[in-house]
């Protein structure tokens, strides 16, 4: 069975996309994968999913 999560890029003033990139990368390391990214009215938005443990 999987579980899903949907994260936003969080408004920064610079440096957003690395923020995000490591913001990917953290949730990664718990087991994480991006299945889907995606523009809402300006704000970058991920899906995310993992094996529910």
């Amino acid at each position: 069975m999987k579980e899903y999560k949907l994260i936003r890029q969080k408004a920064t003033t610079i440096k957003k996309d690395e923020d995000f990139e490591a913001l990917l990368n953290s949730y990664a390391k718990t087991g994480w994968s991006v299945i889907n990214v995606f523009n809402h009215r300006g704000v970058i938005k991920a899906v995310l999913s993992r094996d529910k443990k």
